[in-house]
């Protein structure tokens, strides 16, 4: 068995004779450029793909550390009502809670998205195992 088109033609030619007009391969010879000029792009997305999800993974870390420390002012916050009257305390307990309520569920969604680019990312790291077996022609 012949490793590559030459070593082909060359016993195809002895088989068939020196008087047989046998091709040479010159037509494939840009197609297979092609090949690995697609594989390097495909190569450079995927690093590009890689990039993209850890700047995505650090801004919405980022995010979430903002919003914490948001939501820890809001709750030191009295909104301009006095702490020491029981009626206005109520409200500023009551106001509170709402925001610890929104921040609790923006916070997990931010969770639930920082983990799903982390899988993601795997995914794409699995990319990386993909080679091409074709070395030449």
């Amino acid at each position: 068995m012949a490793n590559n088109f030459d070593a082909a033609r060359a016993k195809a030619i002895k088989a068939l004779g020196k008087d047989a007009k046998v091709p040479d391969n010159k037509v494939l010879e840009k197609t297979f450029g092609d090949v690995f000029s697609a594989y390097d792009a495909f190569d450079k997305a995927r690093d590009d793909i890689e990039a993209k999800i850890l700047a995505l993974q650090k801004a919405l870390a980022s995010h979430k550390l903002t919003m914490k420390q948001f939501v820890d002012k809001l709750d030191d916050d009295d909104f301009g009502l006095d702490e020491k009257n029981k009626d206005d305390a109520k409200k500023l307990k009551e106001a509170h809670g709402y925001f610890d309520e929104w921040a609790s569920s923006k916070m997990d969604l931010m969770a639930s998205d920082i983990d799903g680019l982390d899988e993601l990312d795997k995914h794409v790291m699995d990319f990386r195992k993909y080679k091409l077996k074709q070395t030449q022609g």
